[in-house]
C-alpha cells in the first residue's frame, strides 16, 4: 500500500476499506426507548487507554491507524471487563483529540493533518462491539477481537458532507477525502489489525504516481492490514477500490518514527515475512448495523447517508 493509503481521521484506524448495497432501515420509528443512547468515553478512560502505546511517533499520519486502533481497543477491552453487558460506545472528539494532544506532549500545530482535520471537523466515533459484530467465519481464523467502527459529524443544517486534506507524508503524496460518515470493521488477530470493509473514505495521488498505484480518478479504500515487527516497523497492506469490481493491492513499510517506504527494504527478511503473512484469505460475514448506527448514517431529509454508500 502506498504511504497516503491510511485513515486520516485523528488518528482513527484508518482505515484503512469497500461499499456494497443493503437497504437501510426507515430511521424515523427508533425512539429513545427502543434506541438508548450510547455510554460516552471519558477522557480519563481515553488518556489510560493511549498510555500503552509501543515505541513510535504519535503525530505522523503514517502511524496515525495503529495509534488509533490500539487505543480503541484498549478502551473496548476495558469496557468488557468493568461493564459485561456493554456492546457500545462513544467516542467524543473533543476528549480524543485532548487526549492525544497530552499523551503526544506536543502543540497543536505539532499534531499531525490527519489529527487537526478530525478535530476541525468535529468527527466522533461509534463504536459497536461483542458478538453481533461477527456472524461468522467464512474463511481463516476467527478475530481475537471486532470492532464495528462508524466516525461521523452531524448532518446539521449547512453541515458538509464531505473534507480533504492533503497528505504531504505518503508516497505518492495524497488528497485524502473523508465523507460525513465513515464506516469500517475493525478486527484484531494475534499477527495483524485489519481495517475491512471501510466506506467513506477515498484518495487522489499528486504529483509522481508509483507504479503500484498509477490510478487516476479519487479510488475508494477498501482494505487495510498492519503488522508490527519487534522493533516497531510497520507492514501495511492495502487494498484500493478503482472502479466496480476492479482493485488494487500494494504493500508499504514504515519506520517508528513515521517515514513510510514502498515495499519491503532491503536486507529485512522479517519484514517480508510479515508481508507475505499477511496475504493470507480472510473472510466473515458480519452482522446489521446497530439502530444507533442507522441514526448516524440518517440524513435530516430522509434519504439515506448522503455520499457514504451504505454496508453490504
Amino acid at each position: 500500500m502506498a504511504k497516503g493509503m491510511r485513515h486520516p481521521c485523528i488518528g482513527w484506524p484508518a482505515i484503512h476499506v469497500a461499499a456494497g448495497l443493503i437497504a437501510l432501515a426507515d430511521v424515523s420509528g427508533l425512539t429513545a426507548q427502543a434506541c438508548p443512547e450510547p455510554d460516552r468515553v471519558s477522557r480519563t478512560e481515553i488518556l489510560q487507554a493511549m498510555s500503552g502505546h509501543g515505541t513510535y511517533s504519535l503525530t505522523s499520519t503514517t502511524t496515525s491507524m495503529r495509534f488509533g486502533a490500539e487505543a480503541l481497543l484498549a478502551i473496548v477491552r476495558r469496557r468488557q471487563r468493568e461493564s459485561p453487558g456493554s456492546t457500545q460506545l462513544l467516542v467524543a472528539q473533543s476528549d480524543w483529540f485532548a487526549a492525544h494532544l497530552e499523551t503526544a506532549g506536543v502543540t497543536y500545530t505539532a499534531m499531525s493533518a490527519a489529527a487537526r482535520a478530525g478535530f476541525e471537523h468535529h468527527q466522533d466515533a461509534l463504536v459497536d462491539y461483542g458478538p453481533q459484530v461477527v456472524e461468522g467465519v467464512v474463511e481463516g481464523p476467527a478475530p481475537k477481537m471486532a470492532l464495528d467502527v462508524t466516525i461521523f459529524w452531524p448532518d446539521s443544517e449547512g453541515a458538509a458532507s464531505e473534507f480533504s486534506y492533503r497528505d504531504t507524508l505518503s508516497v505518492p503524496r495524497m488528497d485524502v477525502y473523508d465523507s460525513r460518515v465513515i464506516r469500517f470493521n475493525l478486527l484484531e488477530y494475534d499477527s495483524m489489525l485489519v481495517f475491512d470493509r471501510v466506506t467513506g473514505i477515498s484518495v487522489r495521488p499528486r504529483g509522481f504516481l508509483s507504479a503500484l498505484f498509477a490510478v487516476l480518478g479519487k479510488p475508494d479504500l477498501k482494505q487495510t492490514r498492519i503488522a508490527v515487527s519487534r522493533d516497531q516497523w510497520q507492514v501495511v497492506r492495502g487494498q484500493v477500490k478503482v472502479f466496480a469490481g476492479i482493485s488494487k493491492t500494494g504493500t508499504a513499510t514504515i519506520e517508528p518514527g513515521g517515514r513510510g517506504h514502498e515495499g519491503v527494504p532491503p536486507g529485512r527478511a522479517d519484514l517480508a515475512a510479515l508481508a507475505e503473512h499477511m496475504k493470507r484469505p480472510l473472510k466473515l460475514r458480519y452482522g446489521e448495523p446497530s439502530c444507533q448506527t442507522r441514526l448516524k448514517m440518517a440524513r435530516r431529509d430522509g434519504g439515506g447517508p448522503g455520499s457514504v454508500s451504505p454496508l453490504p
